[in-house]
């Protein structure tokens, strides 16, 4: 664990944690002072008769176990309030970096096991902080009290206890090594349940289509049952080490008190003091029994730490330069000069790509599946940047401009709408939150979506449910158009819009498309080329590569790729 990392989130509130040691300090002297109380107890109340102290005992006791409840109550409020506070700026950090990474991260990692992360690893971390500075240091104080207290009633036997001490602590590191292994190996089988969970849960539809509840269950299982098997080897070593340390323990107190008691028949020590140090031998017994279970947490918390320093070290692969600038109002042309680029596995998606988009013009990009369509748009937005070539948006390369100067000026519809589980209206803002109810309802109605959110039982502060389930395809590509127009950006890319609707719903789509596409530079990506017919130009491309140019008309002339898959469709 990177200890120095954690203290610096600890550091604002250094005072709370000063405090919460202080009340932790005097709850470690308060238990030493009971063994005052003991001592007298026996030697000068059951053995001298003296009442004065017995009165001074009987007011003693309480007074001492009230402070105590005081003290432990302020060490447990400020730790909770340190903890909390801490938990939620590194949650906050998490989201911020995660938020702020590039495509290519989330393309790399899945998101049940990010999502493992912000919550399963946080919370590991959480409890640790809850758990350890207490065993640390309230208890690790009180040992140092109870050490003086002994060495105060008796130097030799103190000195016999405290050379047995050590001796209970060495099997700790070796139960440290093997929970930190499991705890490592728990934490990403966690993930991986996560996964499972989160697949079950998106791809219901599917499972049910296709009868495969039972393979989905067993699949589980298998998962679950792995972290089961990592839990009790985890369990097993945690509960070996309080057993083993007890019985480490019982042989010091026991060497003492053959020893100590031989001493008291014999005169030579009174029992008073014998009672206060086998009770000071005692009370150190818990604070060292919680050390060993305290560090189970420990190490869960130093891979849950690990794991969560893994992410903020991230960076994103895809961000402004020094000198980029905000990007001018867009007003002559996007241009592809010999751009290439490939997702890091050797494998070229796009080769030496030369296209030039007019302002105002609608032009659309056809080829099969895989030939590099949809990375045409993904770079122009710089979800990732070229390999070799650049893009220029007015003569000016992208790279030049600040990344969200450059994204507000572009709108995205495409095939996989994503609606949030909110409302409506909600939905529509997304693209300008501060938007009037007018605006918002002047979008819809151009969008083709106003009659049906009308008829909604709550209209626009209808809830549309997780991934805009509640609502059907065509209403949600209407509400992502209806998005898309208060955004109102002079490039728009619409990525096989509709593909997946029926006829009646591809016409009101297509009609809110057309409404959408006015006075915009448009790029079509389409499977479907009846929906590119009336292209300004249409771009085939092939393996990477830009095969043909031209519009509809031309291209079929050509008889080449275009017509072949026309005539297929």
């Amino acid at each position: 664990m990177d200890y120095k990392r954690l203290i610096h989130y600890i550091k604002p509130y250094k005072s709370r944690f000063i405090l919460s040691m202080v009340c932790m300090g005097i709850f470690s002297a308060l238990t030493g002072g009971t063994m005052w109380l003991v001592k007298n107890l026996f030697d000068k109340i059951f053995i001298a008769k003296d009442m004065h102290m017995l009165n001074l005992v009987a007011i003693l006791i309480p007074v001492f176990f009230a402070l105590k409840g005081i003290v432990d109550y302020g060490r447990s409020y400020l730790l909770n309030y340190i903890a909390q506070n801490v938990v939620k700026t590194i949650r906050n950090e998490l989201y911020t970096k995660l938020i702020s990474l590039s495509h290519d991260f989330y393309v790399k990692n899945s998101s049940s096991k990010i999502m493992s992360r912000v919550t399963n690893d946080i919370n590991a971390l959480q409890t640790a902080l809850l758990k350890v500075p207490p065993s640390i240091i309230r208890d690790g104080l009180t040992v140092i009290v109870m050490i003086g207290v002994l060495f105060y009633l008796h130097w030799k036997f103190a000195f016999i206890t405290v050379v047995v001490m050590p001796l209970v602590s060495l099997p700790l590191i070796q139960f440290a090594r093997k929970m930190r292994k499991a705890s490592k190996e728990g934490q990403v089988q966690m993930a991986e349940i996560y996964s499972s969970l989160q697949e079950m849960l998106s791809g219901f539809s599917v499972i049910k289509a296709f009868c495969q509840e039972d393979h989905e269950k067993s699949r589980f299982q298998k998962d679950n049952e792995k972290y089961y098997g990592i839990q009790q080897r985890l369990v097993r070593v945690d509960a070996r080490s309080s057993p083993i340390m007890e019985t480490l323990g019982a042989f010091g107190v026991a060497i003492v008190l053959w020893f100590g008691g031989k001493d008291v028949v014999n005169g030579v020590w009174s029992s008073g003091s014998f009672v206060a140090f086998l009770g000071a031998v005692f009370s150190m017994y818990q604070p060292l029994k919680n050390f060993s279970q305290v560090n189970s947490s420990i190490q869960q918390a130093v891979t849950a730490s690990e794991r969560i320093f893994e992410i903020l070290d991230q960076e994103p692969t895809i961000v402004d330069s020094a000198s980029a600038v905000e990007m001018p109002r867009f007003s002559q042309s996007i241009v592809y000069k010999d751009v290439s680029f490939d997702y890091g596995s050797g494998k070229q998606i796009l080769n030496k790509v030369n296209i030039t988009i007019p302002f105002g013009q609608t032009v659309a990009f056809v080829g099969s599946s895989g030939s590099g369509k949809t990375t045409i748009a993904n770079l122009l937005l710089r979800f990732y940047d070229v390999k070799s070539g650049e893009i220029l948006i007015d003569g000016k390369n992208i790279q030049d401009f600040k990344i969200n100067s450059l994204r507000s000026q572009i709108g995205v519809v495409s095939q996989d709408v994503l609606l949030f589980n909110d409302t409506v209206k909600y939905n529509i803002s997304y693209a300008k939150l501060d938007a009037t109810d007018e605006e918002i309802e002047s979008v819809a109605k151009a969008a083709n979506a106003h009659d049906f959110i009308s008829k909604m039982h709550d209209k626009y502060n209808t809830v549309v449910g997780e991934r805009g389930m509640k609502v059907s395809g065509g209403e949600k590509q209407r509400i992502a158009i209806a998005r898309a127009m208060l955004k109102n950006p002079p490039i728009l890319i619409l990525d096989e819009a509709t593909s997946a609707l029926d006829s009646e719903s591809e016409k009101l789509v297509q009609e809110a498309i057309e409404n959408l596409m006015k006075n915009r530079t448009v790029i079509l990506i389409a499977h479907r080329l009846a929906t590119v017919k009336k292209a300004d130009k249409i771009v085939v491309i092939d393996k990477g590569n830009v095969a043909e140019i031209g519009t509809h008309q031309e291209l079929l002339a050509q008889n080449s790729i275009y017509a072949k898959l026309y005539n297929m469709q």
